[in-house]
């Protein structure tokens, strides 16, 4: 049935190998969603599709990587920038097949994915044409990694000018391959949010500033220090810290010994993270992409606490590019510091939140459009990898070359 009668069929992949891969999955379902033209939606996620064995050692072994081990994560970032392991890539199209063969079978018309694994995964069935699905990658850092790029995608969807510059000038992508987006964010961060009612529900006191902790960057004994540290330059200063699923991690923040009056919420995971991040005055956190993005969307300061060696480091750098926050604070002692200056200013917070609020809140919406306008506009990109074996990237264009040429 012709895509015009029976609607366009929409697979949006995402990949459980951390939450950000994952929330920005859930904003482009979302988006696709609200839109008035008739889609057909599916929200897949690839970590999950693959053999269990390959599943389980995916996730277990980037955690243990990227918490236990950083340096040898960064090598291991750092050589696999270079190019992709034949005998990798092998073993994860093997564990694939089963999940791309449902993929196949539903018949999508575009597939768009928030992960990695999934155009190294789509390579070989689009090139060979045993799926015909036009394939969009959304970047969800600051940053783009060989990983990202294989000839199949036909388009990229970006965080800013200079990723855009990356592809273009590292890979040879064509300009008109690349659309500068911004990182999808879920639909809860772009609606008012009533602080009045949120203020009231967590008894905080609108004439005392509010410190909003995200824990993915602290082990529990920094983050414990972290607050002690603020009450020490501001015994006025109202707490919120996030633990996530750590429920060891929320019990310790919440002994914490406190100043006399002081207000500490040590939560749980919270899915509603734009109500908390409205009331706060400034945002502590380690350097995700979809949380960077979060916070200049919704215009509200941000101490980076914490990065993982890589893209991370690369989402520390475009927030303060942006003036959306100080340079990174590296110790407890730096977070106390930073944040005993920025509400000690109430004109430097203002200018970081101005400067936070110019980053484009709809990149969902503006990538929906994107990816129904140009469904049946498939042409895959000819070069290394065609064939689906991971290949060398191309040599860079020689100077003057304009970006039409270097495909």
């Amino acid at each position: 049935m012709p895509t015009s009668a029976r609607g366009t069929r929409v697979l949006v992949v995402s990949g459980s190998a951390g939450h950000g891969h994952t929330m920005a999955g859930e904003a482009l379902e979302a988006a696709f969603r609200l839109h008035p033209a008739p889609v057909t939606v599916e929200h897949w996620d690839a970590v999950e599709g693959m053999t269990r064995i390959y599943a389980h050692t995916y996730r277990r072994g980037y955690v243990r990587l990227v918490d236990r081990h950083p340096l040898l994560w960064r090598f291991v970032y750092e050589r696999t920038d270079r190019d992709v392991s034949p005998v990798t890539n092998a073993l994860t199209r093997l564990a694939a097949r089963a999940f791309v063969d449902k993929v196949i079978a539903w018949k999508p018309d575009a597939i768009v994915c928030t992960h990695f694994l999934a155009p190294e995964i789509f390579q070989e069935p689009i090139a060979r044409k045993r799926l015909d699905a036009r394939l969009h990658a959304v970047v969800t850092d600051h940053d783009v990694h060989r990983i990202w790029y294989w000839p199949a995608v036909s388009r990229y969807h970006v965080a800013s000018e200079l990723v855009a510059a990356r592809l273009m000038l590292r890979y040879g992508v064509p300009q008109e391959r690349v659309q500068v987006s911004g990182i999808p964010i879920r639909p809860q961060f772009l609606e008012p949010v009533d602080v009045a009612a949120v203020r009231a529900q967590w008894s905080l006191d609108a004439a005392r500033p509010v410190v909003l902790f995200l824990s993915g960057g602290f082990a529990a004994g920094d983050l414990r220090q972290a607050i002690h540290g603020l009450w020490l330059e501001r015994r006025d200063a109202q707490v919120i810290a996030v633990c996530g699923r750590n429920e060891r991690l929320r019990r310790r923040v919440e002994s914490v010994p406190r100043p006399s009056g002081a207000v500490l919420h040590a939560l749980p995971f919270v899915r509603d993270v734009a109500s908390l991040m409205a009331v706060a005055d400034v945002v502590v956190a380690k350097s995700g992409g979809i949380t960077t993005s979060e916070c200049m969307a919704v215009g509200k300061p941000m101490v980076i606490n914490a990065s993982i060696a890589g893209q991370e480091e690369r989402n520390a750098l475009a927030v303060v590019e942006a003036g959306a926050g100080p340079s990174f604070a590296a110790t407890v002692e730096e977070v106390r510091w930073r944040l005993g200056r920025l509400l000690a200013d109430d004109g430097a917070r203002r200018a970081m939140a101005a400067s936070a609020g110019l980053q484009a809140p709809d990149a969902a919406g503006e990538i929906v459009q994107d990816v129904l306008g140009a469904v049946g506009r498939h042409v895959p990109q000819a070069g290394p990898g065609s064939t689906g074996r991971p290949g060398r990237v191309p040599e860079p264009p020689g100077p003057g070359a304009a970006p039409a040429e270097r495909a």
